[in-house]
């Protein structure tokens, strides 16, 4: 890998990790920059490097969110356990999905993400002074799996659909819930992860260097998420980046 290319993977993981720790959408940088860097990679084999960027920015985000007391460590408790199931099947399901379908899904839901990404995530937010509800019940139970399960197949987007389920949902403020979130997301990463790798799809050294840039990302905009600035100008500076990308991937 020139220095070129891995300069333009880690600046991909710097985005992605500001963007995914402060609302979600990371993927949507990093798989297609996989796909076009240095002759790219196949879709399956973008899809699980990148979650290399992802674990490492959710425990970057995890720790500084930590640090200022902001994760709420009893609710992931009851959270992590069906959303871990749902994606460890979704990322089995993944592996065993030729390129030729797995492509153009996995595109095609790009192109749909990046759409979402253009929701202010403050519509998620509860009223002022709600209560966080407790999560219970085989419909919260069913809702969290099934975000587990698109987590583990595709992970594009699936930090928008947590937040969603997190703020929106469980009434926890936009802090806490990305903060659970990263959380959630990094339990759940690793064991995609170690399905993928198992299945050979994963390529270290690209992940790897796309994770260094994640890492500084995802540190500094939990600092940003603490005191709600930046959010607006990451969003139209990653939406930018993805529907030039998109149209590369769609040309190449």
């Amino acid at each position: 890998m020139d220095p070129l290319h891995a300069a333009a993977l880690a600046g991909a993981g710097l985005a992605a990790g500001a963007l995914n720790t402060l609302a979600g959408g990371g993927s949507l940088v990093l798989v297609p920059a996989l796909m076009l860097v240095g002759g790219g990679m196949p879709a399956d084999a973008a899809n699980a490097s990148s979650r290399v960027a992802i674990f490492a920015q959710c425990l970057a985000g995890s720790a500084t969110f930590g640090r200022g007391g902001k994760v709420p460590t009893a609710a992931a408790k009851r959270i992590v356990p069906p959303t871990l199931l749902g994606a460890l099947i979704g990322a089995w399901v993944a592996t065993r999905l030729p390129n030729r379908i797995f492509e153009p899904m996995l595109l095609g839901t790009l192109g749909l993400m990046t759409l979402a990404l253009l929701v202010n995530p403050a519509r998620f937010a509860p009223p002022p002074g709600a209560e966080p509800r407790a999560v219970r019940g085989p419909a919260a139970m069913a809702g969290l799996f099934v975000a587990g399960l698109y987590g583990g197949v595709l992970q594009a987007g699936a930090g928008l659909v947590f937040l969603a389920i997190l703020a929106g949902g469980l009434r926890y403020d936009l802090v806490r819930a990305n903060a659970l979130k990263a959380l959630v997301m990094l339990v759940y990463i690793a064991a995609t992860v170690a399905v993928f790798a198992a299945a050979g799809l994963v390529h270290w050294w690209p992940a790897a260097v796309m994770s260094v840039g994640s890492v500084v990302g995802a540190w500094a905009a939990a600092r940003v998420a603490m005191t709600s600035r930046g959010l607006a100008i990451t969003k139209v500076v990653v939406v930018a980046a993805v529907i030039g990308m998109g149209i590369a991937i769609a040309l190449r």
